[in-house]
């Protein structure tokens, strides 16, 4: 699937997840979480025909993470004391794991490592080190861009490092199924910011 595609199904099922019960505020944290997840993953793509989109999705997912630490700031750092709280140990044992996965999915082939289930459990268990309250999201956007790109026709190494990619074979990406799985997330994420607005 395409980056736009990833990138909105992180943040849909992430809003969808947080439920309006969660305030503008973690709505936005929520949000960022699942769009981090969901690019992680590509972080193994270097040679690309549209290198500028790959950039425009990270940069979507930055830009919303920003967005999440000026929130976090306006309703005075619950996130951050939080993530503080946890004890430094265990800031610099999660932030050294999330540099070494994020190393190792960039220098790994792709859909191999940074499309497997232990790479979801590590950047999972390395944000919660982190930042607790962002972990199911990360791990949330994470696993729908295994799950999306499971329906292409090339292979994912879902259970790395067995060599067997696994594909469903549905759709192609950039296809008819991509654009209809873009709008759906994005009639998703609206519809869960709608619900919270006062």
């Amino acid at each position: 699937m395409t980056g736009k595609t990833h990138l909105a199904a992180g943040v849909g099922a992430a809003l969808l997840a947080a439920g309006p019960a969660a305030g503008l505020t973690g709505l936005v944290a929520a949000a960022a979480g699942g769009a981090a997840g969901a690019v992680l993953p590509d972080l193994d793509v270097r040679d690309t025909a549209h290198p500028w989109r790959e950039r425009l999705t990270r940069a979507g997912a930055a830009a919303l993470l920003v967005g999440a630490l000026v929130a976090d700031a306006a309703t005075g750092w619950p996130l951050v004391r939080r993530a503080a709280g946890a004890g430094l140990g265990s800031l610099a044992l999660g932030a050294a794991a999330l540099a070494a996965l994020c190393c190792a999915a960039r220098l790994s082939t792709h859909r191999s490592f940074s499309h497997s289930l232990p790479a979801l459990a590590g950047f999972a268990a390395a944000t919660h080190l982190v930042c607790a309250p962002l972990a199911p999201f990360v791990a949330l956007g994470f696993a729908t861009h295994l799950a999306l790109d499971l329906l292409t026709y090339r292979g994912l190494r879902l259970l790395w490092p067995a060599r067997r990619g696994l594909s469903l074979g549905l759709c192609h990406t950039g296809g008819v199924v991509d654009a209809c799985c873009l709008v759906a997330a994005l009639v998703i994420a609206v519809a869960s910011l709608w619900q919270a607005l006062p």
